[in-house]
């Protein structure tokens, strides 16, 4: 792929890589926080803890019991506060609307230059000026517990493992989380990525904007919502979808005309856009049949011009979207997603929400010290990419932001100490590898009740 990126940069804090970022995204919302309150009685009397320290709290803790938690915040308490009990946390933290966390996240993709309505900022990743952004759903499970069974629309004695569907969008050439939701039971894939659609169009470019789906998003009502907003798609087509327009092309890459007879246009939920292509008889979209190394070809489905991406590139765009499961296995396998410390659906939320701006936080930290990494490595003769150890990253990230957070007196050498601590003895990245796609069932069992103590 061809990237854009900024190769000068300083190994201490500059004005590219500063915790003021963090701090600032915070501080912007707690300022004015009486928006973020869902009960009017909420935060209004002089209590231990104010609505900034809820926040902070629930953006940092260690995701152990919710006491060992409180204990460890109470540490670095100004007030000198010798106990605060779980239940008054838990009973108080339920009136904080659970999307204050997704705006201090995307304050904080403001503060660090991504976010730009103008002009795509040169530091972060682009292919051929574009970013690339993929949308694609995962479950998550959530702890059987009467409370979280009702507010989330299951039976009282439902006795299987609780899956709900997430939907996200992830720009993944720079794997920042841009949006995502959490759905009750029997909301799907579908209903969510308009909703994450709708949520990225304040946030984007939309004319330098391409987005990537799998083969479970064949739907045109979701192709009309991403042409109307000006933007580009790529979409993998099943087998069994558009199976006359693929017989009728003569070559592997031309504009095909997608009738939109009755049976697609009932499939429309919305009713603007049902109401809108009532003056249209068919779609002119570009259908581009690509022959993989294993020999199977695969089909995508897209509006971007043939002048604007070749054939290998639209090759090269898809291949990018494995990103987004990239992202998945970060928030659930290193960020413990899914290791909740709320029942109700409010606090649930909330935690999910809440770890969008660590997950942000330790992207951007990966691209800067990736750059401060190889161009050490470039003055030592060695060509090769190198990688910042992930693992160790997050829990330099976990450990030093939730101390400095509570702590400003720390605040001085995070920056200096984070890049001290992370660019010696970095992964050597290789290519990668190709195997055959085995067909199996995953076991998706997560032991969410287990909460780490020490």
């Amino acid at each position: 792929m061809i990237f854009d990126g900024l190769e000068n940069v300083c190994p201490y804090e500059n004005d590219n890589f500063k915790y003021s970022f963090i701090e600032d995204s915070i501080e912007s919302e707690c300022v004015d926080f009486r928006k973020h309150v869902l009960n009017d009685s909420a935060f209004t009397r002089n209590r231990i803890w104010g609505f900034d320290d809820y926040v902070k709290h629930i953006l940092f803790n260690q995701r152990k019991t919710i006491q060992n938690n409180i204990d460890t915040h109470l540490k670095y308490s100004k007030d000198c506060v010798g106990s605060y009990s779980k239940q008054s946390f838990s009973e108080q933290r339920i009136n904080i609307n659970p999307d204050v966390f997704k705006r201090i996240s995307i304050n904080y993709l403001r503060n660090i230059g991504y976010i730009n309505l103008q002009k795509n900022c040169e530091f972060f990743r682009t292919f051929y000026g574009f970013r690339l952004f993929a949308g694609d759903g995962s479950r998550f499970e959530l702890p059987n517990k009467k409370l979280t069974l009702k507010e989330f629309g299951f039976k009282e004695n439902y006795d299987k493992k609780i899956n709900v569907v997430f939907s996200g969008v992830v720009d993944v050439l720079n794997d920042f989380m841009i949006d995502g939701l959490i759905g009750k039971r029997g909301v799907g894939e579908h209903t969510l990525i308009h909703k994450n659609i709708e949520k990225c169009k304040r946030l984007i470019i939309p004319e330098k904007s391409i987005f990537i789906f799998d083969r479970g998003y064949n739907s045109i009502e979701l192709m009309v919502r991403i042409i109307e907003m000006h933007s580009y798609f790529v979409i993998r087509l099943r087998k069994d979808t558009y199976i006359g327009e693929r017989e009728s092309m003569t070559s592997d890459d031309e504009i095909v005309e997608i009738e939109l007879d009755k049976t697609r246009r009932n499939q429309f939920q919305n009713n603007y856009f049902k109401n809108k292509i009532r003056f249209f008889n068919s779609l002119n979209l570009r259908i581009v049949n690509i022959k993989l190394e294993t020999g199977e070809i695969e089909t995508l489905i897209t509006n971007l011009p043939q002048e604007t991406m070749s054939k290998e590139q639209l090759k090269e765009i898809y291949k990018a979207r494995w990103g987004i499961e990239c992202t998945y296995k970060t928030l659930k396998q290193r960020l413990q997603i899914q290791n909740y410390t709320a029942q109700t659906e409010i606090g649930i939320q909330q935690d999910i929400y809440s770890t969008f701006l660590l997950y942000n936080i330790f992207c951007y930290s990966r691209i800067y010290l990736n750059l401060i990494i190889n161009k050490n490595m470039r003055k030592k003769g060695k060509k090769d990419y190198y990688d910042v150890n992930q693992s160790h990253l997050i829990s330099r990230l976990k450990i030093d932001l939730f101390e400095t957070i509570l702590d400003p007196s720390k605040v001085k050498n995070f920056i200096n100490n984070l890049i001290k601590k992370c660019t010696p003895a970095p992964n050597k990245v290789k290519k990668p590898r190709q195997y055959e796609r085995k067909k199996t069932t995953p076991n998706r069992y997560i032991q969410t009740q287990y909460k780490p103590t020490f």
